[in-house]
């Protein structure tokens, strides 16, 4: 009868881990289809672009980057004459760049630059299918299954990355296709990882795992890639870029980073321990040193968890791109797509067996904002840490039963 009990419990909580997936991330697609539905309305010939929800700006944080892509191309007097047709009131300041602290690293204005020569709305469909694609093709050749990389690109991180028009697809990507390519294609895996050096936050635990896992291949491809974006940049900009970069960026990533929590703006959709912390009230030094002894101990466990020869590769992943989202100071809930891709790939392992922590972590980017208003408070590392332990504890014990000794025929 207990086991009864037991049983159906079990049941009852894959029933109502699956109920709840569906409903709340049918909601999240609504709302993504609402929000993105109006923008194609800037294809109509002579309409005027206005200020997108639920950033208050033209195309959200896209505008941020074809901006910053035409800075690098004209003068600020030049720039003023290519605003695009635009509603009264709307919110599209120029002349963008580091001029107004572009906190991204100048290898960052490689694809910018390319996208500005498009016009404003064309630019953002290129900008959203090109990454699209791109990321289907780095998870093909990764080995996943069309199932699984149609949930990811429909995930709720995945899907508040588009309405961004962020880069949180392609570095999910090219972060689990990197890591997850890196024994049978150490050398180009290493130089697909290099390329987060565009937003290294994403693959801020990359040298960690390569070096744990002597992966001297790999950071030769890591290395030499960082070595081309950098000398790309150069070439293209000039020195400038990155006096800029060290100057106004930093001193505008400063900005961010530093700021008091406030539920209502992006930092409700953080995900480092140090938001969290200033969400509890904490003064920058104090979650400045939480962080980084947070980053330290993640740092240190991630180049100790791909020493591990007997690990699955699947979950040394999974964890490397959970723990990489603890490890950043500065992050949002678009850059959980990594996370999200490998917790599919695992329960596609298990026969899509999935509990709450599941459920949590992929919806939380839908759920963060509201949570964080209610509350007061940024959860985002507890349910980051919480589907990491779950991770860790299931490939600890699949490691355990592989080392045990097999039983003799007879024994009892």
């Amino acid at each position: 009868m207990y086991r009864c009990l037991i049983r159906y419990g079990q049941i009852a909580g894959r029933l109502t881990a699956w109920f709840g997936l569906t409903a709340f991330w049918a909601l999240w697609i609504g709302v993504f289809v609402h929000y993105m539905a109006p923008r194609l309305g800037y294809f109509v010939p002579g309409a005027l672009i206005g200020n997108d929800q639920p950033c208050g700006r033209p195309e959200c944080d896209f505008t941020d980057f074809w901006r910053a892509g035409l800075s690098v191309r004209f003068s600020p007097g030049a720039l003023r004459g290519l605003v695009p047709p635009l509603r009264p009131g709307t919110l599209f300041p120029l002349p963008g760049g580091y001029h107004e602290g572009f906190p991204y690293p100048p290898p960052a204005l490689l694809p910018a630059d390319l996208v500005s020569h498009l016009p404003f709305e064309a630019g953002f469909l290129a900008w959203t299918l090109v990454w699209a694609v791109l990321a289907v093709c780095l998870w093909r050749w990764a080995g996943l299954s069309w199932l699984v990389i149609m949930a990811s690109l429909l995930s709720p991180a995945a899907l508040w990355n588009t309405m961004l028009g962020q880069l949180g697809v392609i570095g999910g990507a090219i972060l689990v296709a990197g890591l997850l390519k890196g024994a049978a294609r150490p050398t180009s895996a290493g130089a697909w990882l290099g390329l987060l050096a565009c937003k290294p936050q994403t693959g801020i635990l990359v040298p960690a795992a390569l070096l744990g896992q002597r992966s001297w291949r790999g950071i030769y491809g890591f290395a030499g890639m960082v070595a081309l974006l950098v000398a790309m940049t150069m070439l293209l900009f000039g020195p400038s870029v990155w006096l800029g970069y060290f100057g106004h960026g930093q001193a505008g990533a400063a900005t961010l980073l530093d700021a008091g929590f406030a539920p209502r703006t992006a930092q409700a959709s953080g995900v480092s321990v140090f938001w969290a912390l200033r969400s509890l009230h904490a003064g920058t030094g104090l979650a400045g040193v939480g962080q980084m002894g947070v980053s330290a101990l993640v740092m240190a466990f991630v180049m100790w968890l791909w020493a591990q020869a007997r690990l699955d590769r699947h979950d040394k992943v999974a964890l490397t791109v959970l723990l990489s989202l603890l490890a950043t100071p500065y992050g949002y809930t678009d850059d959980m797509v990594a996370g999200s891709v490998m917790l599919a790939v695992l329960a596609e392992r298990r026969g899509w067996r999935i509990g709450l922590a599941d459920v949590a972590f992929w919806l939380w980017p839908a759920l963060c904002p509201t949570v964080s208003l209610l509350s007061g408070v940024l959860f985002t590392p507890l349910v980051v840490a919480l589907a990491a332990w779950r991770v860790w504890r299931a490939a600890a014990l699949r490691r355990a039963v592989a080392v045990l000794p097999a039983t003799p025929t007879g024994a009892r």
